[in-house]
């Protein structure tokens, strides 16, 4: 019985270490080689914050990867400003 608790016990706090992992998602390098803007489907800004410590953006590909960027690269606001583009010509019908 004593070892049923501790198992039980153990997967608990397995569950609850990735939940909280999954939580604190954050960007710990640049990528350094420019995205292709055809690959990208949106971004997120990540700011500094306690758990945080990079500024970056996070750029969303199709395939489903994350991959983060410096936001003062000259390539990483040029993807920012076509993904802006993507988004206003799909809420205009220009697609």
């Amino acid at each position: 019985m004593a070892y049923l608790k501790t198992c039980s016990l153990s997967i608990l706090i397995l569950i609850a270490f990735l939940v909280e992992t999954d939580a604190v998602r954050c960007c710990l390098k640049y990528r350094r080689r420019p995205l292709d803007c055809r690959h990208l489907k949106g971004f997120e800004i990540q700011k500094m914050t306690g758990s945080c410590d990079l500024a970056a953006i996070i750029f969303h590909t199709k395939n489903g990867k994350l991959v983060c960027a410096d936001p003062e690269q000259h390539w990483t606001q040029d993807r920012v400003d076509c993904i802006r583009v993507k988004a206003a010509e799909v809420k205009t019908g220009g697609f």
